[in-house]
């Protein structure tokens, strides 16, 4: 029988982050280790796996020699081992539709999933054809909220879609949406096709989108066009990935927006931010966010008294974002 979020009114919380690249680093319990407790004090934790985890060596025809030589394009993989440390760690799902999912194609893919599936880490985002990569997943918490997660790589051109295999009716891929830079009628009916698909499973849609210009810490317009008709669409939450570096957040229309996560760990080192989005059912009550070094091919937190200036820097993007692309019915996140 289904229950409603006016019978089902429960707090819960969802821990977010970027894009987990693990080329390059060795599996061990040190990758996660500084935010294991953290993650796992959340209902949910959510991030975008970004590298295959994967020792199948044929790689993609679509990303040329030439393209590889000249560094516009990257293949990369990572020791499917890995799976049992993002397990650990507390992760409860991926989100799998970006750029990066078919470099070793769709067996890949499939080794990458099998690896989750064995650890009971939940995935989203690619299928054997376009219905099963459309494909929300549905998680619930322990109050009994059913949170739904969709992942989709939202690139602007077809091009840019098919570089990195877009599925489609007959053929293997990663979730896309092919909606041509716009945002009109017919591209508002294909969003609320999804939301509503979601939505016959769950109480609450969240929906990862892979999306915008890499080291960019301003989102693009068509991401904020996009990410605000996905709201107006009828999802809860919206989490951005792909840039590499954090973006700045908006509440709209109540609805939560993260631009983009940045990474969640990556060979190289950098900073980042983690969070902590509350809700009591699906209406959104706030956050909290853990700033963090990636250092030595692992994530921790900063010390306690630098992250106060973290959470204010990242605020500033959040201010920035706001005059650049002003609407009344957007505010800041409110950041504990």
């Amino acid at each position: 029988m289904f229950l409603s979020l006016a019978v089902i009114s429960q707090s819960w919380s969802l821990a977010v982050g970027g894009d987990i690249m693990l080329n390059s680093i060795k599996p061990g319990e040190s990758v996660f280790r500084g935010v294991q407790s953290w993650l796992k004090s959340a209902d949910i934790a959510s991030a975008n796996l970004e590298i295959p985890l994967t020792t199948v060596r044929e790689t993609t025809p679509r990303k040329s020699t030439d393209e590889l030589k000249a560094k516009k394009q990257f293949v990369l993989s990572a020791n499917p081992a890995q799976a049992s440390f993002i397990a650990n760690a507390g992760l409860t799902l991926v989100g799998l539709a970006n750029n990066h999912a078919m470099d070793h194609g769709w067996a890949g893919v499939r080794q990458m999933t099998a690896s989750l599936d064995k650890v009971g880490v939940h995935w989203c985002g690619v299928g054997p054809n376009a219905e099963q990569a459309d494909r929300a997943v549905v998680v619930k918490t322990a109050g009994g909220v059913r949170v739904a997660f969709v992942s989709y790589l939202a690139f602007v051109t077809d091009q840019a879609l098919w570089k990195c295999s877009m599925a489609t009716a007959d053929s293997p891929g990663v979730a896309g949406l092919s909606l041509g830079g716009v945002i009109k009628q017919p591209q508002m009916r294909r969003l609320k096709s999804i939301v509503a698909e979601a939505r016959s499973e769950a109480d609450v849609v969240v929906v990862w989108l892979h999306w915008g210009e890499e080291r960019q810490n301003l989102p693009k317009p068509y991401q904020v066009q996009l990410g605000r008709a996905f709201v107006e669409a009828g999802a809860d939450c919206v989490l951005g990935a792909h840039p590499h570096v954090l973006q700045g957040a908006e509440v709209y229309a109540g609805h939560p927006i993260f631009y983009s996560l940045g990474n969640f760990v990556s060979p190289m080192p950098g900073s980042t931010c983690l969070f902590r989005l509350h809700f009591d059912g699906k209406k959104f009550t706030g956050a909290d966010a853990l700033p963090c070094a990636i250092a030595t091919g692992s994530v921790v937190p900063l010390p306690v008294k630098d992250r106060a200036k973290a959470v204010s820097t990242f605020k500033a993007l959040g201010d920035t974002l706001l005059k650049r692309y002003r609407n009344r019915r957007s505010t800041t996140v409110a950041l504990n």
